[in-house]
């Protein structure tokens, strides 16, 4: 094989995979000789495939068919769930995949179309199906690492019901909105990056509108309409996910995360955790042993 190509990451009688990213690292040219499906759950990020380059953000999925060359520009913190798998870890049920119209077109009919069109479409979740999606990616990394009996048999039926609400989640998109995302992925992915790095400050709405050059009535909109949630709903759900973080390291004290993530009152700051992580800052660190 040519240099670039990488192995199979996981042991050779393993034919499923889940990998997960988490870097600011970009990942250089390369390809493999097993399907890959790509979900974005935090940060963003250019990904390079077959002559294009299109901007992923979080909630969005995508496949790498076997023997394609890709690559990420990647500049500032992303986590990359890679689901791996060779067609014949599904047996017989690989042959039932056509019978899924949009698990179908995804996994074979718009991957075949990409060269032909010079376009890459990629599925954007919402946050409900975010939730459910990451969820199911993680039992898999855990069946895994844990081995327990039967854990082949339970990484498949997880497989499959990842495939089949992609299927149901890409038939949803592209038969209710054809092509809603072109044009406003490059937009969002600008705010998306300037709120990663400025979670700290004070992010407002106006602000971020007018570094994309749009009204804030107009920019709440789009954003809602992208992502699921308002511009708002959003910083807070990162600025949580950063708390959890630092938290976890144990190296500061709740004040001092409330800070760094920007929120100046602790008391507001323990509020939002809560409603958010279903926890207080104080319960998170008891449940995971950081204090």
């Amino acid at each position: 094989m040519d240099n670039n190509y990488i192995s199979w990451p996981a042991k050779a009688e393993d034919l499923i995979e889940v990998a997960l990213y988490i870097s600011d690292a970009p990942v250089s040219l390369h390809r493999h000789n097993f399907i890959e499906i790509v979900f974005m759950a935090y940060g963003s990020c250019r990904h390079q495939y077959h002559g294009t380059e299109i901007t992923l953000i979080p909630g969005d999925v995508f496949i790498v068919i076997p023997h394609e060359e890709h690559s990420y520009s990647i500049t500032s913190k992303t986590v990359i769930y890679n689901c791996l798998f060779y067609p014949e870890a599904l047996g017989e049920d690989w042959k039932h995949i056509k019978e899924m119209g949009g698990l179908y077109d995804f996994l074979m009919v718009e991957p075949f179309y990409r060269s032909e069109l010079n376009h890459q479409e990629i599925l954007h979740l919402q946050p409900a199906e975010v939730l459910t999606i990451e969820a199911l990616l993680k039992q898999m990394i855990a069946e895994k690492r844990n081995r327990q009996t039967g854990f082949q048999l339970t990484l498949k039926a997880n497989l499959i019901m990842f495939l089949a609400l992609l299927g149901r989640s890409w038939e949803k998109q592209f038969s209710e909105r054809p092509r809603f995302f072109d044009g406003k992925r490059e937009m969002l992915a600008e705010a998306l990056h300037y709120i990663e790095e400025n979670l700290n400050g004070d992010l407002k709405v106006a602000d971020l509108a007018a570094r994309v050059y749009l009204s804030p009535d107009y920019f709440r909109k789009v954003f809602r309409e992208t992502t699921g949630l308002t511009p708002i709903d959003y910083i807070n759900k990162i600025r949580i996910a950063k708390a959890t973080r630092l938290l976890d390291t144990g190296k500061y004290t709740i004040s001092e995360v409330a800070e760094i993530v920007g929120v100046g009152d602790v008391n507001y700051f323990s509020r939002l955790f809560h409603s958010i992580a279903g926890c207080s800052p104080t319960q998170y660190q008891k449940k995971h042993n950081l204090c």
